[in-house]
């Protein structure tokens, strides 16, 4: 098992980072304005044309025994395929459309679980748009029932409201909301440049991961979410059926 193999060597490495662990408190709610509104500022002059759109398709992938224990719950991983390289398109927007499959209990728990998101409020453009949704508290996380931990946290707000409007232009002030039943999901994104750095933050129920420098891509911001009703995202035969239904 690698841990001892290592141990009489770097001992001393191990007890340095356990030693004090609140040494470094992230804080609490992070200062998300102040990261990103002097970015949109800096790029408000440039045009803002919408970039097109593109279905959210995650890859699976078989999880590594390293990663085994962790996501034997789900047998798989998925990443979400980053959007298209989108240099020098700050201020313009971008859509991805996530059919309803994606927006299930489970799917979320996996997204919630992978952490595949790069930043806080402002995103790399590689991270899975859903999980900067989700952690950006838009959309509600959903975690494993032991996760009493979390879910105390995030219980107390993001109630499902009867009335859903079906575009949200900013974050819903009462809390993340629960995708409603047989509806897809448009996520409109604002297209950003580079951060020097992306910060870590647990939001939402979920910990976004850091970036320390050098990421050679753009950035993104969540800009609005429409729910829609994609017919075709739900399988051909049900169209069919419907169609020969109206006929």
């Amino acid at each position: 098992h690698h841990h001892h193999h290592h141990h009489a060597t770097h001992h001393h490495h191990h007890a340095v980072p356990k030693a004090n662990p609140a040494l470094f408190p992230l804080p609490k709610k992070p200062l998300t304005t102040v990261i990103s509104e002097p970015l949109i500022k800096s790029v408000e002059h440039l045009p803002r044309n919408h970039l097109g759109s593109k279905l959210y398709s995650p890859q699976l992938d078989i999880p590594s025994s390293q990663s085994q224990m962790l996501h034997a719950k789900f047998g798989y991983m998925s990443y979400a395929t980053p959007i298209p390289k989108f240099d020098d398109k700050s201020n313009c927007t971008f859509t991805i459309r996530v059919p309803r499959y994606f927006l299930t209990r489970e799917q979320r728990e996996q997204i919630c679980t992978a952490r595949n998101v790069w930043g806080t409020e402002v995103y790399t453009d590689d991270s899975d748009p859903l999980a900067a949704a989700i952690h950006d508290g838009w959309i509600r996380g959903e975690w494993d029932e032991e996760d009493e931990k979390v879910l105390v946290d995030v219980e107390l707000q993001g109630s499902q409201e009867p009335e859903m409007p079906e575009i949200l232009g900013s974050r819903p002030t009462s809390g993340p909301v629960v995708p409603p039943l047989e509806m897809d999901l448009h996520i409109t994104i604002l297209i950003l440049p580079a951060l020097e750095q992306y910060g870590s933050t647990v939001q939402h129920g979920i910990k976004s991961r850091s970036w320390p420098s050098n990421h050679d891509g753009m950035s993104f911001k969540i800009h609005q979410l429409q729910w829609v009703d994609e017919g075709n995202s739900r399988g051909e035969e049900r169209g069919a059926e419907a169609r020969r239904k109206r006929l």
